[in-house]
C-alpha cells in the first residue's frame, strides 16, 4: 500500500518542482535587489527625523542592565531615576535567576532586572547615582549603546533625558 502513497504524490512532483524553481529564482533576484527597510538606513528619505531635523545618531542612547534583589528596590531606583532625569523610561523584570561567582564561592539569587534606557553621555552619572542609592557592595550597571531602533521612540529618549551638563561650576 505505500506504493499507492507514493503514486499519489508522485503526481504533484512536477508541481512542486515549478515552486522549488521559483522560489530559487526569487531568492537569487532577492538577494540582487536588496530592499531595505526603513529603519535598517539613516540615510532613508522615509526615516523619521528628530525635531533638529537629523537622523538618529547610532549609539548616542543606551540601554542599561541593573539588577536588584527585590521589586521594592528595584521600583525606588527605577523611580529616582526617571524623576533625577537620568532615565526616559525603566522596565523592570521580576524574578530573574542569577548564578555568579562572589567571594571565591557559586552563588544562586533570584533578582529583579531594571533595563534602563538613557542617553549614552549619561552612562557615568546613572552609574553614579546607582552605586550611591543601590543595596549591594558592587551594584551591576552594564550598558550597551542603541545602534537603531524606532524614531519616534529614540527621540522620546532624548527628549525625556537632557544631554550631560557642563561641569562649569
Amino acid at each position: 500500500m505505500w506504493w499507492l502513497q507514493y503514486r499519489s504524490c508522485a503526481r504533484f512532483l512536477p508541481f512542486r518542482w515549478s515552486l522549488v524553481r521559483n522560489l530559487l529564482i526569487a531568492a537569487s533576484v532577492t538577494s540582487v535587489v536588496t530592499i531595505r527597510p526603513a529603519f535598517a538606513s539613516s540615510s532613508s528619505a522615509s526615516s523619521k527625523m528628530s525635531e533638529s531635523g537629523e537622523s538618529y545618531v547610532a549609539g548616542s542612547s543606551s540601554v542599561a542592565f541593573v539588577t536588584t534583589p527585590d521589586r521594592e528596590s528595584a521600583r525606588k531606583l527605577a523611580r529616582s531615576l526617571v524623576e533625577q532625569k537620568l532615565a526616559a523610561c525603566v522596565n523592570i523584570v521580576p524574578h530573574i535567576e542569577s548564578i555568579y561567582m562572589w567571594e571565591g564561592k557559586v552563588t544562586e539569587d533570584s533578582e529583579f532586572l531594571m533595563m534602563v534606557k538613557t542617553r549614552t553621555s549619561r552612562i557615568d552619572e546613572l552609574s553614579k547615582f546607582v552605586r550611591e542609592n543601590h543595596p549591594y557592595s558592587v551594584a551591576e550597571v552594564i550598558a550597551l549603546p542603541i545602534q537603531n531602533g524606532n524614531p519616534p521612540y529614540l527621540d522620546w529618549i532624548a527628549q525625556t533625558v537632557a544631554e550631560k551638563a557642563d561641569k562649569s561650576e
